[in-house]
């Protein structure tokens, strides 16, 4: 089953390394792995694994003072994105899956266009759904964005044989998005906020 944990990082902490923190005290606690014996190492493609444990898998992330971590016995991939504005938001959009940038487009009222003010909570929800797919199979960007389509709990791909399932999360009253995709139906419907 996977499990999620989000949290803030505290005054001058290294957002990395706090994020790599709950993720070792979520294990900790969750499977009693002591925490001297957590080493979490990267394969060719730079995901993160936890050495000794091949059973067991990990994600992480960070944005702002927002980290978050989910493991689990599935392929898992998390991502948290602080509300802020992109640059390239509409470019980007456009490299996306036709259902995402209609459905892109139907959130933000009609087409969005480039001269738009951009919709920065619209578009931070779509971009952790993406990425989190993207850190569940292990690929980062190097699928074209185009390649799979996020609208629905199930992805729709063919990069894999097997489903992968997505949920978004809200905090409440916390300028963030964070989605969660894994190989596994159930996901969590919520999560807890730890002020770390």
């Amino acid at each position: 089953m996977v499990k999620i944990r989000l949290a803030r990082t505290g005054e001058g902490q290294d957002p990395s390394e706090a994020a790599r923190e709950l993720l070792v005290s979520a294990l900790e606690n969750e499977y009693g792995i002591p925490a001297a014996e957590v080493r979490i190492e990267k394969d060719e493609k730079g995901k993160p694994y936890l050495e000794g444990y091949s059973d067991l898998y990990i994600s992480i992330s960070h944005s702002g003072p927002y980290i978050a971590c989910a493991f689990g016995d599935k392929p898992v991939g998390v991502d948290t994105e602080m509300w802020k504005a992109h640059p390239k938001w509409r470019r980007i959009v456009d490299k996306m899956h036709l259902r995402e940038r209609e459905a892109f487009d139907r959130a933000c009222g009609g087409a969005a266009s480039e001269e738009a003010e951009e919709p920065v909570e619209a578009f931070c929800d779509l971009w952790v759904r993406k990425e989190s797919f993207l850190k569940a199979i292990g690929e980062g960007l190097r699928i074209p964005l185009y390649a799979f389509d996020t609208t629905e709990e199930r992805v729709r791909q063919e990069l894999r044989k097997e489903p992968y399932f997505i949920r978004n999360y809200r905090v409440e009253k916390e300028p963030v998005s964070i989605a969660v995709c894994a190989g596994e139906e159930k996901l969590p419907l919520d999560l807890s906020m730890w002020v770390w």
